[in-house]
């Protein structure tokens, strides 16, 4: 269970602060469960969800794991089995992506980043599908990294350049 004031990652929504936990007076909710009042850090508005969720939340990263990440970054693959069907690679970025783990956002990030370059020697366009996860991947662990290093997400992948052309 996650405490009033913690900052977690709630699903795709990012980075949210827990504002209370209990019973919101609002209609159209369980009266018989407990709720999560979380307030995302990148737009307005409120989400309840209920404790028992079964969108995933976890806790936001330390900056330290966030640095750790950036530091070893060279280190993580970007070497994934896409499946070719636009419908199955669909699937397969989802899952990946879904996990909202900052490694496995990394991986598509530099898998996509990759085949960019590749399609780009040969003239062509990297499918669709390909370039909504990566714009999803992105989005979401620049925000969590943005959080936590205390800069504006947009300022993140300089950052991460910087740092990776020091190593």
């Amino acid at each position: 269970m996650f405490s009033v004031n913690e900052y977690v990652i709630y699903g795709s929504e990012g980075v949210c602060k827990v504002e209370s936990i209990g019973h919101p007076d609002i209609a159209g909710l369980d009266r018989e469960k407990e709720y999560y009042t979380l307030s995302p850090v990148y737009r307005c508005g409120k989400i309840y969800t209920p404790v028992n969720s079964p969108i995933i939340m976890r806790r936001v990263i330390s900056r330290n794991q966030a640095e750790e990440l950036i530091g070893g970054i060279k280190d993580i693959s970007g070497d994934l089995d896409v499946p070719k069907d636009a419908k199955l690679a669909n699937v397969f970025y989802r899952e990946l992506v879904r996990t909202y783990e900052c490694s496995k956002l990394i991986s598509v990030i530099k898998h996509v980043f990759n085949k960019q370059r590749a399609f780009a020697e040969i003239k062509k366009n990297v499918p669709a599908v390909d370039m909504k996860f990566f714009k999803m991947a992105e989005d979401m662990l620049y925000g969590e990294f943005g959080f936590v290093l205390g800069i504006d997400p947009k300022e993140v992948k300089s950052y991460i350049a910087n740092c990776c052309e020091r190593v």
